[in-house]
This record gives structure tokens, sequence and C-alpha cells, in this order.
């Protein structure tokens, strides 16, 4: 076997041993947006983009792969790999199938091929020097698409991986030429090089939305302790067990209906077991959760299920829709361990992400849980979970570790050193709550506020489907319509007084004009007394405004099914 690891020991010398923090300069999709990094490759130098994974080696997408007739890449810009020639090629290994290439990305669904390769990964940063990884695995994709539960659902891959996997220090595979090869994984090899200081990562995928701002925080050899609010939670597996799922609002009023009282728990709902075994997976996108689970916690949304995608769509016109998004309402993860419990806090600001094409062919806002039913027993918590929690992992005492996250007003950068020796990682200094970093974006609701429905029509439902500005305008309404009566009355009863003491055919001519104006089909009576159900006042000439009478309108959910599949 012909193995590149020691030559790559001896070529290079030791560098400043210190974290070094990946940069995400740019956004993905086509379901995010999420933050991506920017990475430079092989020599002569170019950049790739990649997303954070636990993947055995990297994933490099070929140029190729966008340009064949047949596939379906995003819109969104990407920095493709565009080939390495010359004297390692013939380290290169066959084509194998994508759907076996690495068991983490197995939501995915992979379909197509893709092979191995040796080439540079450059880690840059502060340090002396910029630390060269020669030698390291990569998979190269030459036509890989991600697949969804209708055959009509699909894209071709447009994005890489970043492997953050560091438990074997190499793979082995066979070459073209027939010669057994083993190459580098990525984290060990710039451990052994003095590139960081342990084989250790923290990592918060931050958010890309332009609404929810949140850069993205990669270290290696390290973490960002503004990244980590609480204590984190310590597995020693790769899994962690979950209790359980509520929603809730960490302060102001509800933003969901006044029959659903907060917090809502015993979410989880898997099939009476209690508790789940949960990979947090940054290499796939979604909350991959039984099926039971999804729909549990959808029931008390503004959701609809689309089986194309596998995926529940947010009904963006009901009233609720705006209030959950804008509010520090939440969706919660309780974790535990033999000896310890935590919860992460995921916004749902966070959970409204965009579908774009070739997915669909105009934007579309989902909720990220996919029913998943996994062959290995673990239940995934993707990027949609990661871009509000921290996690951690070394690899040398195999411990994997997740605590809160910021939103978008966190404090500056912090970095720690993790050295080879270290086992725990420590919460920043006096850290505010999670909603407290989110006050800029997320505003409390004023307590007293009627609740709304998850949809519906202000034609059905009564009263409590108007909002505040419809039921003011009715209550002025009235209130103009009963002084308008009463003047009536005062000046009928002031007439009938008059009248006793008029000459007759004063009389007559004051009864004449009385008779003349109740024939005339004008009233300036209400022909329609408001009152709890009805819809509508109908009143002259008291006039109401007219954006309050729109308003009446009202919402509602979604019920015709989603146009399936992509055109």
């Amino acid at each position: 076997m012909i193995s590149l690891f020691p030559f790559t020991l001896f070529c290079f010398g030791a560098y400043a041993s210190v974290p070094r923090s990946l940069n995400f300069d740019t956004a993905v999709g086509p379901d995010g947006p999420w933050n991506a990094l920017i990475q430079a490759v092989s020599w002569p130098e170019r950049n790739v983009t990649l997303l954070p994974s636990l993947t055995k080696t990297n994933l490099f997408v070929h140029s190729d792969a966008c340009s064949d007739l047949r596939s379906a890449c995003p819109q969104s810009e990407t920095s493709l790999w565009t080939g390495l020639a010359g004297t390692w090629s013939w380290m290169n290994s066959t084509l194998f199938d994508a759907s076996t290439w690495d068991p983490s990305l197995k939501p995915l669904n992979l379909s197509g091929q893709a092979s191995y390769i040796s080439d540079r990964i450059t880690l840059k940063g502060p340090g002396d020097g910029n630390p060269y990884l020669d030698f390291t695995a990569n998979a190269v994709d030459q036509d890989i698409n991600v697949n969804y539960p209708s055959a009509d659902a699909w894209y071709t891959l447009n994005t890489g991986f970043f492997s953050l996997y560091g438990e074997e220090k190499h793979i082995d595979y066979v070459s073209v030429n027939g010669s057994d090869i083993s190459l580098n994984t990525t984290l060990p090899l710039a451990y052994s090089q003095d590139a960081i200081p342990s084989s250790f990562y923290g990592l918060h995928l931050g958010s890309a939305s332009s609404k929810t701002p949140v850069p993205g925080s990669l270290v290696l050899g390290g973490y960002d302790k503004s990244r980590c609010l609480t204590t984190p939670i310590v597995s020693d597996t790769d899994t962690f067990v979950l209790t359980d799922i509520n929603i809730g609002v960490a302060d102001g009023a509800s933003p969901f209906p006044a029959d659903i009282r907060l917090p809502v728990r015993n979410l989880l709902d898997s099939g009476g077991s209690g508790k789940l075994k949960i990979y947090p997976n940054p290499g796939v996108p979604y909350l991959y959760l039984p099926s039971e689970t999804c729909n549990t916690i959808s029931e008390h949304l503004p959701v609809t299920f689309n089986k194309t995608l596998g995926l529940y769509l947010w009904n963006t016109s009901a009233p609720s829709f705006e209030d959950i998004m804008t509010s520090p309402s939440y969706l919660s993860f309780n974790f535990s361990t033999d000896s310890s419990t935590s919860t992460v806090y995921i916004p749902f600001a966070l959970l409204n992400l965009t579908l774009e094409w070739p997915l669909v062919d105009f934007p579309t806002q989902f909720f990220p849980c996919s029913p998943y039913e996994p062959s290995d027993g673990r239940y995934h918590l993707g990027r949609a979970f990661l871009q509000g929690a921290f996690m951690a992992q070394d690899w040398k005492s195999g411990k994997l570790m997740l605590a809160q996250a910021p939103g978008p007003d966190l404090a500056d950068v912090s970095l720690v050193t993790i050295s080879s020796n270290d086992t725990s990682v420590s919460p920043m200094v006096k850290a505010p709550s999670w909603n407290v970093t989110w006050a800029s974006k997320l505003k409390a609701l004023e307590r007293g506020t009627a609740s709304t429905p998850l949809g519906g029509d202000a034609a059905t439902g009564g009263a409590s489907h108007l909002s505040s500005g419809s039921i003011a305008g009715i209550v002025v309404g009235i209130v103009g319509g009963l002084s308008l009566l009463a003047g009536l009355i005062w000046a009928w009863r002031r007439r009938q007084k008059a009248a006793s003491i008029q000459p007759d055919d004063e009389k007559k001519y004051s009864r004449h004009w009385e008779l003349d104006e109740s024939n005339s089909g004008s009233s300036s009576l209400p022909s329609e007394v408001w009152a709890p159900g009805k819809h509508g006042l109908t009143m002259s000439p008291v006039e109401m405004d007219a954006a309050n009478i729109n308003e009446l309108d009202g919402g509602s959910m979604q019920t015709d099914k989603w146009n399936e599949g992509r055109k």
C-alpha cells in the first residue's frame, strides 16, 4: 500500500500552533440560504465553495457537473473545482456510486457518481505562514443529485463539503492503476503538522438570511467563546438523546391562537419511546425527525405539508405568520446524558427558509421538518438547527458538545485555543440569554393583544378574526352612530315641544316636512347593530377608515394542494 502520510510529515516543518478561523464569505441554496465557506485548494491555488460536514473526506464539485445539459444546478453562484491533471492523477480512484459514499449524507438520498483524488488544502488565517495540507483525500462530484420524495423533485449538487471528520487519520482505496492508496483526512493532518493545536473544531453556522443575518463561525483547534452562551452538554459518542421538543415565546404576548397555551410540551411524539437518538450534522439541511413528530409540531403552526418535497410550506398570508416570525417565539430541543440536561432554543425566524429553483418555480418559504426513518437509528439535526446552536467536537477524546448560540446581537470574537490535552469548553463569561441577542430583530408582542388564528376567514370566524385596527374602527362607528341617534331623538323631542305652541298653519308645514323626510329613502339610523358574530356595520353618514375595512377580509390557510413538481 502506498501511504502519503509519513511523507507529508517529512516535507513540512511545524507552524505556529494557533486556532484557525475559516471564512464564511458566501451564501448558497436552493433551500436556505446557508452560510458557506470559500476555501483555497490545489496548486496553483483556486477557491471552491464548501459547506462544513462530517463526511470522511472533502467533496469538490467539478465544473462539468453544472455544464451538463441533464443537470439542474441551483441559481446561487458557487466556485467549482476545475480539475487537476498531472503528476498525481494516477492516484485517482475509479468512479463509485454517490449513494454509498458517506453515511452522514444518507438523508440527502444522493444519486450519481464520484471518485477520490489527492489534492492540497490551504488553511489561511493568523499564524506564521499558511499551512499547506498536501495529499489530503477528497471526493470529486461528477454528477451528484440530491433527491426528494417525488421523482419530479431533485437538484444537482453545486456546493461541496469541507470535512470536519477526525476519527480516522486516513482513508484507503484502490487507484485507477490498481495500486492500494492511503490518503490523509483533513483535520488529523492539520494537527500532525502543527497547523492547529488539536484535532478539535467549534462551529456555529449562523444565518445567511437578509432578515436575520448571523455570520458563521468555524474554528479549527479552538472555538469562538462568543458563540457559546451556555455550558455545553457533552456526549461520549457522536449522538445525543433528545427527550422533548417544545413551542414557546421568550417574552411578551403569544403570537399563537388563544387556544394554544404556551409552552406547548411533549411534541416529540416518537411512537411512545419518549426519546430519540440525535446526530447533529452540518452536512444536511433539515430537521430529520419521525413523521409523527413533524406532524405534531405542524399542528400548532400555519403550515401545509407538501408530499412532492416532503416539507411543510409556510402559509405566509395567515394572520399569525408575521407575529411568529418577528417575535421571540421558539422551537426548543431538550437533550440529556447520564449526568446532565440542556435545552437549545431555535427562534422560528431561523426556521423560515426559502426554496428556490430548481425545486420550485418561484421562491417559497418553508418550515424545515422532514419526515425521516433512519436505517441506523440516528435522526439528524442539520443546518436549520445549527443556525442557532453551537457544536464542538474533540476527536482525541471522542467528546461531542452542544450549547446555545447567539443571534444577530452577538459579542466580539473571542478565540480560545484548545490544546491536545483539553477536554472541556467554557461558555462566554456573563453570557446573555439567547433572546437578548435577538432583541434588535425580534420584538415582544404587547400583552393583551388579541391572539389570531393559525388561518381562517373573517367572514366565518367572528370578531376574534378581526385585527385590532378593524375592531377600533367598528367601535368608533358604534359610538358615532349612538351619538347621532341620541342627537336625532333630542331634535325630535324639541320639535314636538315646539309644535305644541305653533299656530295651525305652521303645524301643517312642519308635518309636511317630516313626511317628506320619512319617504326619502335615506335614514340616519343604523340598519344593523353590530354584535359579536356580526361582520359589518351599515351606518350613514359615519365613515370608517378604508384600511380598516380592508382588514375585515382576514387571511386563510392554504388548502389547495401546492403545485407539485418542478416544471
